[in-house]
């Protein structure tokens, strides 16, 4: 994950360490969990990251000592952060989508009936539509949307026919692009 003023990076894998980079690639801190690193996420306003493993997630800024440490219902698989970096959704195997504020503090938890291997926010407003919309893909394959408020954003869900792994928009966000298995 890339800080967004490309000045820092972080790794995390299964030694269940995550490193913080500088983009000259020396290495500057280290912490862990206390399981495999699931997913990382830098926060697109600050210089705040998410780690995330199968029993908590992990909030560090530059600025403090100590990395605030949350449990979590089940493993987190994916985490992406709202564009004005004040949430962050984190999906789990669960099947569950826990949003999160920048404290860790959860405001809307959302219940899918099969893990949530993919999530991503809705980058800009689309045609004055300034609704910050999350895009789910569950191994139930499906793709929904979901609102911050935690209700739908549209009617139902999508039908796939595969399995998502990974969500991009492109184009400002007039485009979705769905990587996936039907193995």
């Amino acid at each position: 994950a890339y800080s967004r003023d490309g000045q820092r990076f972080a790794s995390g894998g299964a030694d269940k360490t995550i490193i913080i980079w500088t983009s000259k690639c020396d290495g500057i801190l280290k912490y862990s969990h206390n399981d495999t690193i699931q997913c990382l996420a830098y926060n697109p306003i600050t210089t705040q990251l998410a780690s995330a493993t199968e029993s908590d997630f992990g909030l560090w800024l530059p600025e403090q000592k100590s990395v605030s440490k949350h449990k979590v219902t089940g493993k987190v698989l994916c985490c992406d952060w709202t564009n004005n970096g004040q949430y962050l959704a984190l999906g789990q195997y669960n099947g569950h989508v826990s949003i999160r504020d920048k404290h860790g503090a959860e405001k809307v938890r959302i219940e899918r009936s099969s893990p949530i291997w993919t999530i991503k926010w809705r980058p800009s407003s689309i045609n004055g539509d300034n609704a910050d919309v999350l895009a789910v893909g569950c191994w139930d394959q499906t793709l929904s949307f979901w609102q911050l408020s935690g209700s739908r954003y549209g009617v139902k869900d999508v039908v796939l026919g595969y399995d998502p792994c990974s969500i991009s928009y492109f184009d400002g966000g007039e485009y979705l692009l769905i990587g996936g298995s039907n193995r």
